[in-house]
Order: C-alpha cells, then structure tokens, then sequence
C-alpha cells in the first residue's frame, strides 16, 4: 500500500506533466517505441512468466500468437496512426452561424489507471495502456495478481519507461480497492461483471469514466446449407484457445434440430484431431488458472445437468504436470437450460451445444439472455442478415470466431452486461481522449446576434431551420457565400438603426 500512498502524492504532478504538454506526439512515440522494443527483446521471459502462470508452454506457438504479436501489430498500428488521430479535425458551421470555423481537437484526459485480467495478462493490461498513452495521458498500470510472474514481467518493462508519466503497481484486490477509489481522469478494467459493477460503484463519486471489458456467454448460432466440417473446426480451435479462458470464447452452440447430429458428429471429430483426449489433450493445452478454477469447471460437469457428454469430461487425468488445474476439452450435447452450464459464463473448455427447432427460436434464446460481447453466426447469407437484424451484441463474426479481435481497424468492447466503451486502434484513443469542441469566430464582421434578439433574425432563423433537408443541402453548397451577405446586411441594418437611435456602432 505504501506505493499506493506514494501515487496519491504524486497524481498532481503526474496531471501536471500531462496539461504542461509533456505528452507531446514525440513523447508518445517515442514511449510506444520504447514499449515495442521492450516486448521483442524480452520474449523469451514473457514465454517464461506466461508458462508458469498459466502452462502456456504446452503451445508456445500460441502463445506468441495470441498474446504477443497483437500487442506488437496494435503498437505499430497505433504509431502509424497517431499524427492523423491527434490532428484536428475540422467539422462544418451551420449556415446561420457563419462566418466561423469549427474543428474537434483531441485532447488527453490526464491520468488512466489500467487495470488488468489473469486471461491473457498482458494482451488486455497492455493493449488499454497502449491507447492511453497514444491519446497522450499518465498511465498507472495495476496487473492481475492471479497472474504473478507476467505482472512482474510487465513490471520490469514498465519500468523502462518514463517514470514521470508511466507507473505500475502490483498488489492484490485491496491495492484495487484503493486505487479505484482514487480521483483518476478515466478506469480501464478487463474481468468479471460482478467487479465491474464494484469498480462503477467506486468510480461515483468522483465521476470518474469507466471503460470496462466483461465477457460474459458469447453464443454461437449454427444452421444448415454452410460448410459443417470447417465450421466445427473453427468453433473448437475458438472455444478451447487458452483452456476457453477468454472473454470472446464461444460460450455455446445453438444448432438447428435438422444438422444436430451432423454438427456434434464434427465438433467432436475436430476435438479429438486437434487436440485429444486425456494425456494427449494434456500436452496440447494451456492449464486453468488456478485449482479453484478447474475445481469450479468440474463441479459445473458433475452437476445434474441432464446433457450428454460426447467427449471428455470431469474425471481426472493421472500422470499429467499440474493436473489439478488441467480440464479435459468436453462437448456437452442438450444440457438442462437452468445449468451451471447455460447460466454461467463458462470460462473453461467445455462446450454445451443445444438443439432448437428453427433460427427464430435460436434468436428469441440469445435475446433472453444478457447482451454478448461476441456472436458468432455460421449460416447462409440471408439467415445472417436475419439473425444481425433481430439482435445485439458488442460484435458479429460470421464464419468464424474470435479472430476479428486481431484486427485493431475494429472496435472491441462490449453492449449492457458485457461492457462499456471501446478499445483498439482509433477508436482506444478516443476512448481515452476529451474530443474538445472548437469554435472559431472572426471579430471583424459585427454579429447579427444582439440583446433584445433582432424580430427578423428570428424570422429567418424560423424559415431557415424549418427547411427541407435537400433544400438545406442545396443551400450549403453556397452556403458561406450566402452568410457572407446576410452578415453584411444585418450589419447595416443594425447599424443604421443604431445610428439613427444615437448609439454607437462599429
């Protein structure tokens, strides 16, 4: 707590640095910079901290993959960006405010605090703090402490970074609690909904924004007259990445009655040829992160919850490293709908696939359920255009799953229950950005606008607003030059009267 109580001291200075232009468009890339070379050089010690927290060494490969390169694709799209994002951007008058210039300039916040999951620890605490950064704030960066040896490695490259502007702090949940309480200018947290809500709460009172990236059930909807074989391997390579320890994972499968079999039959074909079972499906995946997170898995499985299990399942696998945090990739087929199963977000590699009688009923099922950050839709063109239609979720991604987070052109970020604002690319820095408005205009015409309010100005500007759209688009082509003259004769008519009332003008 005492590096708590030391950030408290120094948040002023931090601000300061902030407001004083330290976080020009040079300091940013040149931090950016400092961050890219830092995660390149130090690989092999991330590969390190992410197998000991999570026994990603079974897949080294994905590893890299997942965690690593979208961090360094996401600095390099953000470098590449950052002039055009920081410009100001100019915006059209109205005609009935001419003469002026508007533009929106984006603007820093002050000071973020980042504060990081266990899940892919340092994709979802780094990638907040790369935005932050690139919009030109302080960053105080707060790791999962579920993940201990990745938060010390994001520590140490942290700490490469410059100190007046850039901090970590490690430390459990009351180190959270007391951050959070803390006046920041804008909170990024990735988790669960139930510390979102914690984390909202704390942020009250002193208005702080909150940015937040819950997760939740992330559905899949399947239907005939699609390629079945690839869309089973793409829903498994998708739901057991990373032991289903991700927040866009493929919660469940609902599948039209017709193709059930079919679907099943594949799910668990491309189960079994990717990754196995038992010892083999061991040295192929990633381990929970931690006993009490399988233990949970397992309870969830061991549950009466009245599916069949197509492959894998609760029991133990003997003889594999760390295997009280190791669960079997398992389809379950038809559970009870008031499961564990089908009522928590799963997070773990456990797939549930439920049968429906038609598309529609697919739909009316997602839409009882809380909004997902993710849907996946494998169906024939008009049935996505259905389904798209008659639903809401943070994203869409047909014919695949998880993916569409690689590509830092798309917004991340959830609707309702799985989160608030977005993330990636240019729409992290406007998350992280007070986009200011700007108004410019020029003293050297006399406003028409005076106390008491001129009966004709009023008359036009009835006329004008009760316009018809295209006749309102017609107008702004000509537009400046229209204002130009109505200016100038308002000015001489107000200046006729004032000089025939014997006040002075201009």
């Amino acid at each position: 707590m005492a590096e708590c109580d030391e950030l408290a001291k120094c948040m002023g200075e931090m601000r300061t640095f902030v407001l004083g232009g330290g976080t020009s468009i040079t300091w940013r890339l040149e931090q950016l910079e400092i961050l890219r070379n830092t995660l390149r050089e130090e690989k092999d010690a991330i590969l390190k901290a992410l197998d000991e927290d999570l026994g990603t060494g079974a897949d080294e490969a994905q590893a890299v993959i997942m965690q690593i390169c979208p961090l360094l694709m996401d600095i390099k799209d953000t470098m590449n960006g950052l002039q055009s994002w920081s410009a100001p951007k100019k915006v059209p008058t109205p005609l009935a405010l001419q003469p002026a210039s508007c533009y929106v300039q984006a603007q820093p916040k002050g000071v973020v605090l980042v504060i990081g999951a266990w899940n892919y620890p340092l994709a979802v605490t780094i990638n907040p703090m790369i935005s932050a950064l690139a919009a030109g704030n302080a960053c105080v960066v707060k790791p999962s402490e579920l993940a201990p040896s990745s938060a010390k490695i994001m520590e140490s490259i942290i700490q490469r970074m410059d100190q007046r502007a850039v901090r970590c702090i490690l430390g459990g949940v009351e180190v959270s609690k007391r951050l959070i309480s803390m006046p920041f200018d804008h909170i990024a947290y990735t988790g669960s909904g139930r510390v979102g809500k914690l984390i909202l709460e704390a942020a009250a009172p002193n208005l702080t924004p909150v940015t937040l990236e819950l997760g939740g059930k992330s559905p899949v909807i399947m239907c005939g007259g699609i390629n079945i074989e690839e869309s089973c391997r793409r829903i498994i390579t998708g739901k057991f990445c990373n032991s289903g320890q991700t927040c866009i994972a493929p919660d469940y499968v609902l599948v039209e009655r017709h193709v059930r079999d079919e679907v099943v039959a594949k799910l668990k074909q491309a189960t079994l040829e990717m990754l196995g079972e038992g010892a083999d499906a061991a040295q192929k995946m990633t381990r929970m992160i931690n006993p009490e997170a399988a233990k949970r898995i397992v309870h969830a499985l061991r549950e009466a919850h009245g599916g069949k299990v197509e492959v894998g399942g609760p029991a133990e696998v003997p003889n594999v490293d760390r295997t009280e945090r190791f669960v079997q990739p398992t389809i379950v087929v038809d559970p009870k709908k008031d499961s564990i199963l089908m009522t928590e977000e799963i997070f773990g590699p456990v797939l549930p696939v439920l049968t429906v009688n038609s598309c529609d009923e697919a739909i009316s099922f997602v839409n009882s359920k809380s909004k997902p950050l993710a849907l996946y839709i494998f169906a024939p063109p008009p049935v996505v255009d259905h389904v798209m239609a008659s639903t809401s979720s943070g994203a869409v991604l047909v014919g695949d799953t998880m993916v569409h987070k690689g590509n830092p052109g798309l917004p991340f970020g959830g609707i309702g229950g799985s989160g608030i604002g977005r993330l990636h690319g240019i729409y992290g820095f406007e998350e992280f950005s007070n986009m200011r408005s700007v108004m410019n205009r020029p003293l050297t015409i006399p406003s028409a606008m005076r106390l008491p309010v001129d009966s004709a100005l009023a008359k036009v500007a009835w006329m004008y607003a009760g316009l018809n759209p295209r006749m309102m688009y017609a107008i702004s082509r000509v537009g400046k030059v229209f204002a130009l003259l109505a200016s100038l004769y308002m000015a001489r008519r107000l200046a006729l009267r004032w000089r025939s009332s014997g006040v002075g003008g201009y």
